[in-house]
């Protein structure tokens, strides 16, 4: 490994440590992250890159550079996988901003990329990204309905009409959206997270990698962070978290119906059932049995946190806000 550093990046290591489940190199007096690339083209690189060098000339220090190869290069490769290699900040900060003030204040910086993001930009397309999703599994739960070869695919078989009105739910929420809001500034592209939970810097590791970042509506952070919270126990942070992020950005109507729409569509159902027929080993087909599992038992009081979203916020006093209305009976 130290060879191959030296002879891609022209980097010397002088000694490794962890970051979480990344691999550290110290190099004279900095530090660099080598990250595997999973689904990212050169051109999604080169704009994930740009989103990062504006990030930090405005102040960002937590922000993780990418380092190209010796040729010039973003993505290399290093025993048959993509990898990338990000500079980092030598020293991490702890945070004393409120979480929810901090994510405001990077969509807020975000909006304002002076490039034009094309190849990593998701705002307006969840309508068709979200059908797409469901007509390939709907295909998929068709070919499994005549063959269930095990326990996951009973679960699967039986459950997936559920979890497909609700798919259907939100593409709708989002179809009225479009129709019924006017969008403001604050429903313009942000950098955002494919997944916020899952983010180093969302975890208390204060590194922000822009291999987890998409240009999306901010609306995609703040109900995966929700999802998170809800899925944790955590519901009544809810209040505290919105409050800090909405001293630095009110939220229009139009981004309090996105989010609704994100919560509705069952992104962890759609998640574990592709994990399983992806697992290589049999404990992970067994963790995502028990995921599916964990979802169904639980359908009944999510669908109660969902009918009572919008009321838990007092947001009812502010907006006029549509609940599905099925939710409510």
């Amino acid at each position: 490994m130290f060879e191959w550093v030296e002879q891609q990046y022209g980097r010397k290591i002088e000694k490794t440590e962890k970051l979480g489940k990344y691999d550290v190199f110290l190099c004279q007096k900095e530090k660099f992250l080598l990250v595997p690339v999973h689904h990212r083209t050169e051109k999604e690189m080169s704009e994930l890159h740009q989103m990062a060098v504006y990030l930090v000339a405005k102040g960002d220090l937590s922000v993780a550079t990418l380092v190209p190869t010796t040729n010039g290069k973003l993505v290399t490769s290093h025993n048959g996988k993509h990898v990338a290699l990000f500079r980092i900040p030598t020293q991490l900060y702890a945070r004393t901003t409120p979480f929810g003030k901090e994510l405001a204040k990077l969509h807020a910086l975000g909006r304002y990329v002076p490039s034009n993001i094309v190849y990593c930009n998701r705002i307006g397309q969840w309508k068709q990204l979200w059908g797409q999703r469901l007509d390939q599994m709907e295909l998929f739960w068709k070919e499994k309905w005549h063959r269930r070869e095990d326990e996951f695919a009973d679960w699967f078989v039986e459950s997936f009409p559920y979890y497909a009105g609700l798919a259907e739910n939100a593409i709708q929420y989002v179809s009225d959206t479009e129709l019924d809001e006017q969008p403001y500034t604050v429903d313009a592209a942000t950098i955002c997270h494919e997944r916020l939970p899952q983010a180093l810097w969302a975890g208390g590791k204060e590194v922000k990698l822009p291999l987890d970042w998409v240009y999306d509506h901010c609306a995609r952070d703040l109900a995966e962070w929700v999802r998170a919270l809800y899925m944790q126990g955590e519901v009544k942070q809810l209040r505290l978290f919105f409050r800090d992020y909405e001293r630095i950005t009110p939220l229009s109507a139009f981004s309090w119906r996105l989010l609704y729409a994100r919560l509705l569509f069952p992104i962890p159902y759609f998640e574990c059932v592709e994990g399983y027929y992806l697992a290589e080993s049999e404990q992970e087909k067994k963790s995502h049995t028990q995921m599916l599992r964990s979802l169904i038992a639980q359908s009944q009081a999510y669908e109660a946190f969902l009918a009572s979203f919008y009321e838990q916020l007092d947001l009812p006093k502010r907006f006029s806000l549509p609940v599905v209305r099925w939710l409510k009976k």
